[in-house]
């Protein structure tokens, strides 16, 4: 017998086994359910349900290193959105993530301290948004009202 007969012979062996646990898998229902059916219909039952969903005045700390009329007014107007809520300044960002981390708060927005000079020397300027991103819905609601407002001004 030549190498290459015992290869071909593998092969076809592997196919067999291969053919025969197919045929396995297609007579079990179970089987059937979780691999086609759940992948298909999971997806379409989650955006359904969360179709409609929307959070209001979820609660983000605001860390404001630049304290300019500026910085205070990206603050305003996160905190007049539906969406977000200011619940407090905090003066360090390891103050703002303790309040994250106890569930206080759901996200932070930290305002580097030259917010102001870039805007005024018309170089892009960076609000750096932290979430926790446990609940997807919080995420989006933080996100978007971050970028809507900078957007707006």
């Amino acid at each position: 017998m030549s190498i290459f007969h015992n290869i071909t012979d593998a092969i076809s062996d592997a196919a067999f086994i291969w053919r025969q646990e197919m045929r396995q898998v297609l007579r079990d229902e179970g089987v059937l359910i979780f691999f086609i059916i759940v992948p298909l219909a999971y997806p379409l039952i989650y955006s359904w349900i969360y179709n409609n969903e929307v959070v209001r005045d979820v609660p983000v700390v605001v860390v404001d290193d630049n304290n300019s009329s500026l910085s205070r007014q990206f603050t305003r107007m996160v905190d007049a959105s539906a969406d977000v809520k200011v619940l407090c300044h905090a003066a360090d960002i390891d103050e703002a993530k303790s309040l994250v981390s106890r569930q206080l708060a759901k996200g932070i927005y930290y305002i580097p301290s030259d917010f102001d000079s870039n805007i005024y020397s018309m170089r892009q300027a960076t609000i750096s948004v932290y979430c926790d991103i446990s609940l997807m819905l919080t995420y989006q609601s933080i996100y978007k009202t971050a970028v809507s407002v900078t957007q707006a001004m």
